[in-house]
């Protein structure tokens, strides 16, 4: 273990930096490659990177996280995607998909998943870059400082973000290794090109901004800051991307919202799965749909571009605003209540 009950190099956290994050820059701070470091620090018994850290950090990490920077566990904790709960989630599954959450699909310390999002720009302005947690989150899918949308991979080979795995295979670790690197290509991720996002639509993007406050812990008190109204965007997302619903549902979206329509992967995957730029336009949609309640959503059962028992299916628990609408619509033709 590294000498002393502070680390020679103890950098405290960036705002809203991921735990993940973090680690690797201190790992880095004290001359090391990170799975050096972890190794010394946890003991080859405690695996770091075969788990999605972020979201399920175990308390010997959160705990010596806390020890060796000076930090209350507490802070350190809420690097983590823990904050989280209550907010874009109310429950915490230990396993399964996590509501809002990108999954990192971990396969033998392989990340085959796009969970983690970055925003080129934020990169470049970083005095020394790092990821937030905001970036996991599904539905922020453009940057609300620079207007542009997020990248999820690596614009050179494809591949996901995986800074943990910086300076594997290597005799030495380079001085200043920057976490924007593609740790499969060496590309620069402050080099991608950043596609700007087009304000079509001024009351979507206000509601959208919104709820990305929730992400950076400004929460409101309004009805869009709940998590029963994102419980409901939610629902209208898996809507829209049900393999046997969601091709009338979109189209008729897209030409009430005056949008081009844009083709989903066929796959059955979960919102969360799927790339940004497929998020970006769905959830523009669920906001859109969501506006001027329950008009929109009214008009839409009128025009027969969803049914009235899909509005309920599978929606555990839904809102009392919401069900006591639903429940007033008149069954779809041919359909039993």
């Amino acid at each position: 273990m590294l000498s002393g009950k502070l680390w020679p190099a103890h950098p405290h956290p960036y705002p809203d930096e991921l735990l993940s994050s973090w680690l690797v820059r201190v790992a880095h701070a004290n001359g090391l490659k990170v799975q050096t470091f972890c190794h010394l620090e946890f003991g080859l018994n405690h695996q770091v990177w075969n788990r999605d850290i972020d979201r399920l950090a175990p308390d010997w990490i959160l705990e010596r996280m806390g020890q060796a920077t000076g930090l209350p566990v507490d802070s350190v904790r809420s690097t983590t995607l823990l904050s989280y709960l209550g907010c874009l989630h109310l429950q915490r599954p230990s396993s399964g998909q996590l509501r809002w959450i990108l999954p990192l699909q971990i396969y033998h310390r392989m990340r085959h998943g796009f969970g983690l999002q970055y925003c080129p720009r934020c990169l470049a302005d970083d005095q020394e870059p790092y990821f937030r947690r905001a970036w996991r989150v599904a539905f922020y899918t453009f940057c609300p400082r620079h207007n542009v949308m997020l990248q999820d991979r690596c614009p050179a080979c494809g591949s996901g973000v995986a800074f943990h795995r910086l300076g594997l295979g290597q005799s030495q670790l380079l001085d200043h290794l920057s976490l924007s690197i593609c740790a499969y290509c060496d590309f620069d991720l402050r080099q991608a090109i950043a596609t700007s996002i087009e304000d079509g639509d001024d009351k979507v993007f206000y509601l959208w901004h919104k709820a990305l406050m929730l992400t950076t812990g400004n929460r409101g008190t309004e009805a869009s800051s709940s998590p029963n109204y994102l419980d409901v965007l939610h629902h209208f997302c898996k809507l829209c991307t049900s393999r046997r619903l969601a091709l009338q549902l979109r189209a008729y979206l897209c030409a009430q919202k005056g949008n081009t329509h844009v083709s989903l992967a066929q796959a059955r995957m979960l919102f969360e799965q799927r790339s940004v730029s497929e998020r970006h336009h769905v959830f523009g949609l669920a906001l859109w749909l969501l506006d001027q309640w329950p008009a929109r959503l009214l008009q839409a059962h009128k025009d027969h571009a969803v049914r009235y028992n899909e509005l309920l299916k599978d929606f555990d628990n839904p809102p009392d605003w919401y069900s006591q609408t639903v429940h007033k619509l008149p069954p779809s033709r041919g359909q039993n209540i």
